[in-house]
């Protein structure tokens, strides 16, 4: 095959990926994770709702899914009321800032699909039906925000409504005492944490005789990235026993178990290891975003390459070409960052997942892509390198 057509195919490749990176994320290798992350709550949109096969529901991913609008909302409402000081009014408003949910007045909710909102000034109550049947309700008064859900529309008002605010939504249980509070407490201030990528406030509520330093905390755990794709979890029971608790909640991605809970000076902390218990699913999510990363550098670099008809320029090219990009020497590469080298005829790119896992990828003329994996960047710092441990 002659060069020129090569260049043509690789060309075409590049403005057929560009075309529809838009609507698909890259694949992530098969080596790279232990176990899939969990898809965005919103890709489950149209199989809950959209849909118009029989296919049967899954009731707990459907809940959650009206929970997170509920939360969209009530968000997109609160800074409307900042702005405003009322509810009221606040409607087309909200439904502009929370961004793609159907927000509809209460009179409307038993004929339209979304989010009912009924505003009286300085309150607020928020309605939502899951695809599952059950109703959801949000109540915000004095400051306050109660939480309710029931089989009917009527049963999730009063539970939203009873003066019992509920922590975790969707939940079985509910806080009977001081300290059964303050353990939902660290509970939905842990999945907070977990959905934002808050590295420090998820450190500080665990023991500090734990052997995870904050340090060594952060190293396995990037600041920002998100280990949840919500901040929704179901609280299922708590049970205090002097200065010890066991909390049992459910919250994909994490196993359903009881963790356990002591009390320091009047404080309840989580009694476990955090690095053990979150550095799997951090490593996880790092390799995933790592992989991500790496797909997007070479849509970058298959597009220089087409306009310059060579892999032989400079990595700030692809810097100028994507300002999301960040680009470093190779011996500088980590987590969130990439290193590029060409020659006239291949280029490669290199970035890191989790701890002591570095990707890379070869582009070239001759070949199609191949993909390696190593231990240190020292692996994967030449073309040769990367072919010699390639995954595909």
């Amino acid at each position: 095959m002659d060069r020129y057509r090569i260049i043509a195919m690789i060309g075409a490749a590049a403005m057929a990926v560009a075309a529809c990176s838009s609507a698909a994320a890259p694949e992530a290798g098969s080596s790279a994770l232990a176990r899939s992350p969990l898809p965005p709550v919103t890709a489950a949109l149209p199989h809950l709702i959209a849909s118009t096969t029989t296919a049967p529901v899954d009731p707990r991913s459907a809940d959650r899914l009206a929970q997170d609008e509920l939360r969209s909302v009530l968000a997109a409402a609160q800074q409307w009321f900042s702005e405003s000081g009322t509810f009221d009014d606040g409607l087309s408003s909200v439904e502009a800032l929370a961004e793609r949910i159907t927000v509809v007045p209460l009179q409307e909710a038993a004929g339209r699909d979304g989010v009912a909102y009924d505003a009286h000034d300085r309150r607020l109550t928020l309605h939502r039906k899951s695809a599952s049947g059950t109703w959801f309700c949000i109540d915000v008064r004095d400051g306050t925000i109660d939480h309710g859900l029931g089989d009917s529309f009527q049963q999730a008002l009063a539970t939203c409504t009873d003066g019992v605010v509920v922590g975790g939504w969707g939940d079985s249980f509910s806080p009977t005492g001081p300290d059964e509070a303050a353990v939902t407490g660290v509970v939905r201030a842990l999945f907070n944490a977990l959905a934002v990528g808050s590295v420090e406030a998820a450190h500080e509520l665990f023991l500090s005789e734990s052997a995870c330093t904050a340090t060594r905390f952060g190293e396995l755990w990037p600041d920002g990235l998100a280990l949840t794709d919500s901040a929704g979890y179901e609280l299922l029971g708590i049970t205090v026993t002097g200065d010890s608790a066991i909390a049992s909640f459910s919250s994909p991605p994490l196993a359903d178990s009881p963790w356990p809970f002591e009390s320091r000076e009047a404080t309840w902390l989580l009694a476990v290891d955090p690095c053990d218990l979150l550095g799997p699913l951090a490593g996880e999510r790092m390799d995933a975003a790592a992989l991500a990363l790496l797909e997007q550098g070479l849509l970058a670099a298959r597009g220089a390459f087409v306009e310059r008809l060579d892999f032989a320029f400079a990595a700030s090219v692809l810097a100028g070409s994507d300002a999301l990009l960040t680009l470093v020497p190779e011996t500088d590469v980590e987590f969130g960052t990439l290193s590029y080298s060409g020659t006239v005829s291949e280029g490669l790119l290199i970035t890191t997942g989790s701890p002591e896992r570095f990707y890379c990828a070869v582009e070239s003329l001759s070949a199609s892509t191949v993909y390696g994996e190593g231990t240190s960047v020292s692996d994967v710092d030449s073309p040769a390198r990367c072919r010699g441990r390639a995954t595909r």
